[in-house]
């Protein structure tokens, strides 16, 4: 279920140390939380008022953010949710891809920048062969208030040693049967692992697992 181990780089170190604080508060209420939503380990205050999908509430905030900027009727094959950093799950992107004859596009709301123009994608302007053409849905019907639990849900399936579970992607897809697909990928720390400090920078390893919603609506972990 785990897929390697990867290391950040984190330069603030106010925000690592009021992390840290928090996450002693927080881990008393692992147990009730997780029935629930993810548990809240991650600094929302360090922030400045961004949006955790994770949350609770997270989701309804991704939701206006597509009604607002994007058109709930287009047609389009995958929407992808993207945090801004590995470790602390603020949201970055929301990427909606579909294709416009033969090109593949996508277009892309930044929480810094906001929507930005419809462009081809990368793999598209490349000629890459092996870009799928599956059937398409609007983007209205991809649910995606439902995240914190589904979060929450795939916390509870990870084992005890690791701990500051943030929320790195989430993906809805559709496939060639019609049917949309739920991926996502949590990452986390090991408990007992320090940070390792070089200079000015501060290193930390994070191990992330990644999960799929099953016909029957559960988080199923993907080994």
């Amino acid at each position: 279920m785990i897929f390697g181990v990867y290391k950040i780089n984190i330069c603030s170190f106010g925000v690592v140390q009021k992390n840290r604080n928090k996450n002693i508060n927080n881990r008393k209420m692992k147990t009730t939380i997780f029935a629930a939503v993810a548990s809240v380990l991650l600094m929302t205050s360090c922030g400045d008022g961004g949006i955790y999908p994770q949350n609770e509430g997270g989701g309804k905030a991704v939701k206006q953010i597509i009604d607002k900027n994007f058109d709930g009727e287009k047609q389009v094959q995958e929407l992808t949710i993207k945090a801004k950093d590995e470790l602390y799950g603020e949201l970055g992107t929301l990427t909606a891809v579909y294709w416009d004859g033969d090109k593949q596009m996508e277009d892309v709301f930044s929480s810094s920048d906001g929507m930005k123009e419809s462009a081809e994608t990368f793999g598209s302007k490349q000629k890459m062969t092996h870009l799928p053409k599956t059937k398409t849905v609007a983007i209205k019907e991809f649910d995606v208030e439902p995240i914190p639990y589904k979060v929450g849900e795939a916390a509870g399936l990870i084992p005890e040693e690791y701990e500051n579970y943030a929320l790195a992607d989430y993906q809805f897809t559709v496939g060639d049967d019609g049917k949309i697909k739920q991926l996502f990928t949590i990452n986390t720390t090991k408990k007992g692992e320090g940070k390792t400090q070089n200079g000015r920078m501060v290193s930390q390893n994070y191990y992330p697992f990644k999960f799929k919603i099953d016909d029957a609506g559960k988080v199923v972990a993907i080994d």
